[in-house]
């Protein structure tokens, strides 16, 4: 668990039973709400598509055999 979780379970039970009923039906009415239906920033792949254009870059000896490879081939 973590420390801030500990912390207000911590706090919550230094309230008087009123209180922390509210604070459990106020944090059950959150979690129930339903999502925004309708997402903001949906993207597209026509969006996404060539959005890295010019930042990547390939080496000049790119397709030159590797050293490492020399034995074997």
């Amino acid at each position: 668990m973590s420390t801030l979780l500990e912390q207000i379970l911590a706090d919550i039970t230094r309230l008087d039973p009123a209180e922390q009923l509210e604070v459990v039906a106020s944090v059950i009415a959150r979690l129930q709400q339903q999502p925004d239906p309708s997402p903001t920033n949906k993207l597209s792949r026509q969006d996404l598509f060539g959005c890295l254009r010019g930042k990547v870059r390939m080496a000049a000896d790119f397709d030159d055999p590797l050293s490492d490879f020399a034995e074997y081939m």
